[in-house]
């Protein structure tokens, strides 16, 4: 009998990347660029132990087009967190991290997307752009071979928010979901 999970949902997030080694902060606005796309599939198994884990783990499938690759890289390995603590207590942070293989070589795409409420408004920054670091090798430990920002569009959000699905708990694990989520943001940014 196949596994149901409480939730699932789509997001894709694209942007530019920049090939070779480059510092934080410069990413993909020097140099030259590629853009790199993840199509995810975010699966949250068990709702309960979701919102019990201080990390707030989900599992990440899906996969990448990045051209100097493939088109179509699947995801072997992949883990999503949201709202998971940082050094400061006033920031949360979302990782999307995402395993892949080409050429008979492991990859490893790290992402995160910074929480925190800053002087102006930040709301839709802070939730629709991913730092990203592309690395060679089964973790971020490995060579970098390309940094970028990847970000949802509002066309991105909607098709995320009408791909939500919840095959096991219906409706009530959906506005659980939705308190947790938007609870969240408002604790941070109200």
């Amino acid at each position: 009998m196949p596994f149901t999970p409480d939730l699932l949902f789509h997001e894709t997030l694209s942007g530019p990347m920049a090939l070779g080694r480059r510092e934080s902060g410069h990413h993909a606005r020097h140099g030259r660029t590629t853009r790199l796309s993840l199509h995810a599939t975010i699966r949250i198994d068990s709702m309960e132990d979701f919102l019990l884990d201080p990390e707030h783990e989900a599992w990440l499938g899906g996969h990448l087009s990045f051209p100097p690759f493939s088109k179509c890289l699947p995801v072997r390995q992949g883990r999503f967190q949201l709202f998971s603590p940082s050094d400061d207590p006033l920031m949360r942070l979302m990782h999307y991290d995402a395993r892949f293989e080409h050429e008979g070589r492991t990859y490893f795409l790290s992402g995160t997307k910074f929480l925190r409420d800053d002087p102006g408004p930040d709301l839709w920054t802070d939730t629709t752009r991913l730092l990203t670091t592309l690395h060679e090798g089964h973790d971020e430990r490995g060579p970098v071979v390309a940094t970028g920002v990847l970000s949802v569009g509002i066309r991105e959000l909607l098709a995320l928010m009408a791909s939500m699905r919840s095959p096991r708990g219906g409706s009530q694990t959906l506005v659980r979901f939705g308190r947790f989520f938007l609870g969240n943001l408002w604790e941070l940014y109200a």
